[in-house]
């Protein structure tokens, strides 16, 4: 990957760590009083641990927390912390997405999904388009100007995004600006997630679901930061249409009704680092359980997952492991019951 992505990751790394260190000397959520629940209670089906609130990112204003009853998927009756989120991350910046010629380079663009993995969006990328998919309707630059045609409007931005799009809004660079859109979305986490014997399937949006098969959420989960893990984006809808829909160097993107959100985690959202080398947690899933990154501290990827990337240790309880970017999804199942109402 481009050379600006390693740099910026070290230094959000280290940023975050120092995040982390200042959380565990003050907290970084709301009112640990009110709203932090951290009891770690072991069972006869293990480890479960409550969902420890003070680690969203509350206090630049754009997440709020509160204890509310709810009622989860299998019919438990308990509490739920409702997060409500603006979904602007503090923690790293946003963007870019397109570049604005096909000169530029790989640090004026952001990164594209494709069957062959994970590319950089620069220039070249974008010239080259017709000859990439051998498919000549592409053409989303000015060959006179060399610039790259690009959504520059908030109604472009909706306009682009509705399902076969009418070909004014095809062969463009989809980059809706998160000042375009004013994003606020309330979400239930059960506090004490509830394990269940078998898995569901979760939604993947609606033209990809299947009709008469039961899902569950869209959303995967939360960072800390508020920003929401999401459903996989429809790579061939997107295609269809002549269009390309980046994401940026930390894996999100916005679209003109959720705002700024992720598709795969870049490492640079807020982290929080793990003590015995396992990998750092980076969220919680919307039935409670916690996520953490694909990778621990030596590379590796856990041997021992299950079809929804959970796994058990004492420490940690049952918890997910993401997967890579260029697999478009986080994780596509739950194990735990989520709430409904």
């Amino acid at each position: 990957m481009k050379s600006k992505f390693r740099d910026n990751v070290g230094q959000l790394i280290a940023k975050g760590l120092i995040v982390i260190l200042m959380c565990s000397l003050t907290g970084c959520g709301g009112d640990s009083d009110d709203n932090s629940v951290t009891d770690e209670e072991v069972t006869t089906d293990g480890t479960v641990l409550s969902v420890d609130s003070s680690l969203f990112l509350v206090d630049d204003g754009y997440i709020t927390i509160t204890t509310v009853p709810c009622t989860l998927s299998d019919g438990t009756e308990t509490d739920c912390y409702q997060i409500v989120s603006q979904h602007t991350p503090l923690d790293h910046e946003m963007g870019p997405w397109c570049p604005e010629y096909i000169t530029d380079g790989a640090e004026n663009g952001g990164l594209w999904i494709t069957d062959d993995g994970v590319v950089d969006l620069d220039g070249a990328f974008i010239e080259n388009l017709a000859t990439f998919y051998n498919d000549d309707g592409w053409k989303m630059y000015d060959e006179d100007t060399g610039e790259v045609i690009r959504v520059e409007t908030i109604e472009e931005c909706q306009g682009g995004a509705q399902p076969n799009p009418p070909a004014e809004y095809q062969n463009m660079c989809a980059q809706c600006l998160p000042e375009w859109i004013e994003a606020q979305e309330t979400y239930l986490i059960p506090i004490v997630p509830v394990k269940q014997e078998t898995s569901i399937q979760l939604g993947d949006g609606p033209t990809i679901d299947l009709a008469g098969v039961e899902y569950g959420p869209y959303v995967r989960g939360l960072a800390f930061n508020g920003v929401r893990f999401d459903h996989p984006a429809d790579l061939d809808v997107i295609l269809a249409a002549y269009q390309v829909a980046p994401v940026d160097d930390a894996g999100g993107h916005v679209n003109n009704a959720l705002g700024y959100h992720y598709h795969g985690d870049m490492g640079f959202s807020t982290r929080i680092t793990q003590d015995d080398d396992h990998a750092a947690m980076i969220g919680y899933a919307l039935d409670g359980h916690g996520i953490y990154a694909q990778l621990d501290a030596e590379g590796n990827e856990p041997t021992d997952l299950d079809d929804c990337r959970g796994h058990e240790d004492e420490t940690r309880g049952y918890h997910y492991h993401v997967m890579p970017l260029e697999n478009n999804e986080f994780f596509d199942c739950f194990y735990g019951a989520y709430a409904v109402e």
